[in-house]
């Protein structure tokens, strides 16, 4: 697991990247589909103490200026990214993001995109689901949509890829 001293850190970082290098582990090589988001939502479900751990980091990343940190089209959409990593299968590339009553660009996932959904505001969702994990399948997309106010974000890109598009080019 990478932070690489380009990003962003603070004091409570090195405790996040660790209870993502958990998530990671508990992940294995699974692939990225419902049965996954199964797993996540039952033994990493919003009611566990990993689950609010990570949640609280992410936030706490906030107040530090490491997570969320760069603005990408105003200050309710936010994104940051956290680091690499290089020891499993996925290779995911570690990005936080906040965003609220926003509809985000639209993208591509070659190899999945898994979502740890935290929301702010109780009535928070993105892409209609609302606290808990939701994985995208490969080749899947979507414009990353929140509604109901506002919502931070754990999300794992294997191997970084990502694809964002005008919606017409894509299948």
């Amino acid at each position: 697991m990478s932070d690489e001293q380009t990003f962003p850190t603070g004091p409570h970082k090195p405790e996040l990247m660790a209870a993502i290098g958990e998530l990671i582990a508990f992940i294995g090589d699974a692939p990225l589909d419902a049965a996954l988001e199964a797993r996540l939502n039952d033994h990493y479900g919003p009611t566990t103490d990993r689950f609010l751990e990570i949640q609280r980091l992410i936030r706490v990343g906030i107040d530090e200026g490491w997570s969320c940190y760069a603005e990408i089209d105003g200050p309710h959409y936010r994104r940051g990214r956290l680091g690499f990593d290089k020891s499993s299968i996925h290779e995911f590339t570690l990005e936080s993001a906040m965003l609220k009553d926003v509809r985000g660009n639209y993208h591509r996932h070659p190899l999945g995109e898994i979502n740890m959904i935290q929301p702010v505001d109780p009535t928070g969702q993105f892409c209609g689901s609302g606290i808990g994990w939701r994985v995208f399948a490969p080749d899947t997309s979507h414009f990353p949509t929140v509604t109901g106010g506002l919502v931070t974000f754990l999300f794992l890109l294997p191997k970084g890829q990502i694809e964002y598009r005008d919606r017409v080019a894509t299948r």
